[in-house]
């Protein structure tokens, strides 16, 4: 009799089916990992554009706030200037509190040009022997430096000059009239009062004047910062220096200035810069809108839209909407802020 054996291992059948749903298997953890490798970029993306957004909202806010600031000399009609003019220098443009430049960035973007002073440095007159003398006796000297652009004031009155030389151990601040090594010079040493007659008193401070606009560099798109140089002992007094970048990976900065037409110190009117200097005078606020776009691509699915600038009324006009083509997976976002001039709103 021959005995009957059972068959050992899989069928066929059942090789099969354990394949189908291993396969099963490995599409559906193939499809958990791409999803949360999407959602990770698209996470990572947003944090990263509203960090950007935040940033340079806050950094302009600072900067717009703190603009036309000029110490105790809130009307600079009675600023005088002793220094040569001419050459490269610009002394209209060093004492200019606030210009805005419509489409000259990059990608047609604008161009915000602040001026004033922070008065961290401000020191003291304490003496000074005439209005023709060129020298100023201060109560600290030592933050200055021979070939510096300064501005002393008494509130009502104020010179700007360049400083010929320092005498730190006398604590005097000299102007003479003649050549200097770096700057524009003075044309005299005669200022436009004698500061000791001014029983307030009188201080010496550095002027700044710096803008902010958007470059492209290396392929990306960049906020970046350049000032003018009033300090001596550096290169180019008197000059813009070079470009520092601040924050990459900013598509676009839009500009209005809140216009006071009746000199009650409060916004009438919202204008794009039309490049006057009259528009600029009476401006007590910018608004301001920065277009974000993620470092990395591959965020989104293409196609999306948004609203630029973020003062535009996107929700009744949908054909205000910017809309970027299919093959853009980069992640957009508008940030819009509203900044007022601290030395100009208010009583």
């Amino acid at each position: 009799m021959i005995a009957l054996s059972r068959n050992a291992g899989l069928s066929l059948i059942e090789v099969m089916i354990a394949l189908l749903l291993a396969m099963i298997l490995t599409l559906g953890l193939t499809q958990i990992f791409v999803a949360n490798s999407q959602s990770f970029r698209l996470a990572e993306a947003s944090s990263r554009v509203q960090e950007i957004g935040r940033m340079s909202t806050s950094f302009l806010a600072r900067e717009i706030r703190n603009a036309d600031y000029w110490g105790c000399l809130r009307d600079l009609t009675n600023l005088n200037s002793t220094l040569n003019s001419g050459g490269p220098f610009n002394v209209s443009a060093l004492l200019r509190g606030l210009d805005v430049e419509d489409g000259v960035g990059a990608g047609g973007s604008d161009r915000i040009s602040l001026g004033g002073t922070n008065g961290n440095n401000a020191v003291r007159v304490t003496f000074q022997p005439s209005q023709n003398a060129a020298n100023l006796r201060v109560d600290d000297s030592d933050s200055f430096n021979e070939n510096d652009i300064l501005i002393v004031t008494n509130c009502k009155n104020g010179d700007i000059f360049q400083v010929t030389n320092i005498n730190n151990n006398n604590e005097v601040i000299v102007h003479n009239s003649g050549n200097v090594n770096e700057g524009p010079g003075n044309y005299t040493q005669k200022l436009s009062t004698n500061y000791n007659d001014d029983p307030e008193g009188a201080s010496v401070f550095r002027p700044r004047q710096q803008r902010f606009y958007l470059r492209d560099e290396n392929g990306r798109r960049e906020m970046v910062f350049d000032g003018v140089n009033v300090t001596g002992g550096v290169a180019g007094v008197g000059l813009f220096q070079n470009p520092i970048a601040i924050l990459e990976d900013i598509r676009d900065l839009q500009v209005q200035l809140g216009v006071d037409n009746n000199s009650d110190r409060e916004v009438d009117v919202w204008e794009d810069s039309d490049g006057t200097a009259t528009q600029a005078d009476n401006t007590v606020a910018l608004r301001y809108s920065i277009l974000v776009r993620s470092p990395e691509d591959n965020v989104t699915d293409g196609g999306q839209s948004y609203c630029y600038p973020g003062w535009l009324d996107c929700v009744d006009d949908d054909t205000l909407l910017t809309t970027v083509g299919d093959d853009d997976t980069f992640l957009y976002r508008v940030y819009t802020a509203t900044t007022t001039l601290r030395n100009r709103i208010g009583g």
